[in-house]
């Protein structure tokens, strides 16, 4: 369906539809109100007739010639009261005692009152026996046909007795002529409304189609290429939407214009920068074939790092192991110092009797000197220990230092490597420091030693002379207590610097791990970025491809800017 015969139906169709609802609204609403109408008035005329009798007082009675009364009215001699109304409704009115007409301002062909006809057998019916009002369509007066109303009349002062009946009626051709004159009138002046309507459809239909096919005109060489159409200047001074259209079209076809130059002049642009595109990417690829050999031999420097650090948590193991070694030595160099303090204690208890057991003193001397010379063992073992411990911090300081130079090689990705390796630099330094204070302390306890086996051998040498005082073998023997004491804190201080060792090489072997599990993510980083490098190397074989593509691309736009004439 064509956009005309759209418009037409949208604006013909909803006026004829709505024309021939009106007629139909007309032919049955309307004549139906009507009906409502002329039934209200003769309704009306009958009740003022009705009233205009009943104002009489008295009942309703017929006398002996036959005539009716209403009191001391004569109703059978009311013709100025049913003419007066006549004249002034111009509708008949006729009263009827039982079903007889006694009065009446209908006249026959003849010029005489039509009276004493009876009534019909269903007004009768209606009216007289069952007291309703009626309404007719089709009353018979002299053949000529009435709307007529039937009003029942009762006996004056009672509700169930009717006497008869008041009859109101109008010419039937009459008022249907004035009715279908209304309708006539309503109808006409809704086809002639449907009549202009359809002919402004029709102006207004065509108008759009011709203005709309000039635009699709105008459009259609705009799409074949030509920019040099021109619109009519009466499409683009109106004020409606084919003007919009049509200033839109203007627009879009100067837009194009510049559109189509900017293309052009991009072209060219296009195509120098794709030259250069393809340049830049050959030297681009040459460099990250250099990055690449310069990544993997990055990843050989990680890989033997990882293995040196891996070299340095066996060699802190091993240094762990020799630390609790160490401990358990000091843990039985202090349990013989507790046995050489108890022994002490005995000594001293023994003096009071030294003079009568001799020989119990010598046993005990005897003992203590065996002691000492386990304690002399103990400290040799521990000064052993020391050595080897020592030697391990050395070792650890140059394999941090090996560390640190690694991780100045591997550069930004080797700076957690270094913190780690100045770490263990400073471990193994406390570790160097722990070392020569253990050895300080060993010596000390050396010193006391030797010291003892001195005093060990001037008790025996008094005992056996027996000519010594023993208040000074008193003397002798807390001092010996002293010294004892002094080598339990000599010892004490020894375990808490095995001690802080312990903890120390709990750390170095954290900070050892740690290292190590950096050197394992270097390499993995290292071996990553190496591949990452392998895809940027590919990215940019395929950016030199694209640049080809681009260039031929830029050619093919300008071959495609000949279509248009600007």
């Amino acid at each position: 369906m064509s956009i005309q015969k759209k418009i037409l139906s949208m604006t013909i169709g909803p006026v004829v539809l709505l024309g021939l609802l009106s007629i139909f609204f007309m032919l049955t609403t309307v004549r139906s109100s009507m009906m409502d109408e002329i039934e209200e008035g003769l309704k009306g005329t009958a009740a003022a007739t009705l009233a205009a009798y009943d104002q009489n007082t008295g009942d309703y009675m017929e006398s002996s010639n036959g005539d009716i009364w209403k009191g001391s009215y004569n109703i059978s001699r009311s013709e100025s009261l049913v003419d007066r109304i006549r004249d002034n409704t111009g509708m008949d009115v006729t009263f009827f005692y039982g079903d007889r007409r006694i009065m009446t301002s209908a006249l026959d062909s003849n010029g005489d009152r039509i009276l004493n006809s009876p009534a019909g057998d269903r007004i009768v019916e209606k009216v007289l026996q069952n007291g309703e009002e009626y309404f007719s369509s089709a009353v018979s007066l002299d053949g000529v046909m009435n709307y007529g109303y039937f009003m029942p009349v009762y006996q004056n002062g009672s509700d169930d007795e009717i006497i008869g009946m008041v009859f109101v009626g109008t010419d039937k051709e009459n008022k249907d002529a004035v009715v279908n004159g209304i309708i006539f009138g309503i109808g006409a002046a809704v086809c002639v409304a449907m009549i202009l309507c359809i002919g402004v459809g029709l102006k207004l239909a065509t108008s759009i189609s011709h203005n709309i096919k000039k635009s699709i005109s105008i459009m259609g060489k705009v799409a074949e290429g030509d920019l040099t159409v021109w619109v009519d200047d009466k499409m683009l001074k109106r004020k409606d939407e084919i003007g919009d259209l049509s200033r839109v079209t203007v627009k879009l076809k100067d837009t194009l214009k510049g559109i189509l130059k900017g293309i052009s002049e991009n072209s060219a642009s296009l195509l120098e920068a794709s030259r250069a595109l393809g340049n830049a990417a050959d030297t681009t690829n040459g460099t990250m074939n250099e990055v690449q050999n310069a990544v993997s031999q990055v990843v050989a420097n990680s890989t033997e790092q990882s293995k040196n650090s891996e070299s340095t948590s066996e060699n802190m193991r091993i240094m762990g192991e020799h630390i609790t070694e160490t401990s358990t030595e000091v843990d039985t160099l202090n349990q013989n110092a507790a046995s050489m303090q108890k022994s002490s204690k005995k000594t001293a208890d023994t003096l009071a009797q030294l003079c009568h057991i001799n020989e119990e003193v010598e046993r005990i001397i005897g003992e203590v000197k065996e002691q000492t010379d386990r304690t002399n063992a103990s400290i040799q073992k521990i000064n052993a220990a020391m050595e080897f411990i020592t030697s391990i911090a050395e070792e650890t300081n140059l394999l941090s230092l090996n560390a640190s130079i690694e991780a100045a090689r591997a550069g930004e990705s080797g700076r957690g490597f270094a913190v780690v390796a100045d770490q263990i630099k400073k471990l193994a330094e406390q570790s160097n420091q722990s070392g020569h204070e253990i050895e300080e302390t060993t010596k000390a306890l050396m010193e006391d030693s030797a010291r003892e086996m001195e005093i060990m051998q001037r008790m025996q040498e008094i005992i056996t002379e027996q000519s010594g005082s023993m208040q000074e073998t008193r003397a002798n023997v807390s001092e010996v207590l002293k010294e004892i004491e002094a080598s339990m804190q000599s010892i004490l201080q020894i375990r808490e610097s095995t001690g802080r060792l312990a903890e120390s090489r709990g750390e170095v072997m954290e900070a050892v791990e740690q290292l190590s599990q950096i050197a394992h993510d270097n390499v993995d980083s290292t071996q990553q970025t190496y591949t990452e490098t392998q895809e940027v190397l590919d990215t940019f074989k395929q950016v030199y491809d694209s640049a080809g593509q681009l260039k031929k691309i830029a050619d093919e736009l300008a071959e495609s800017m000949q279509y248009f004439k600007i």
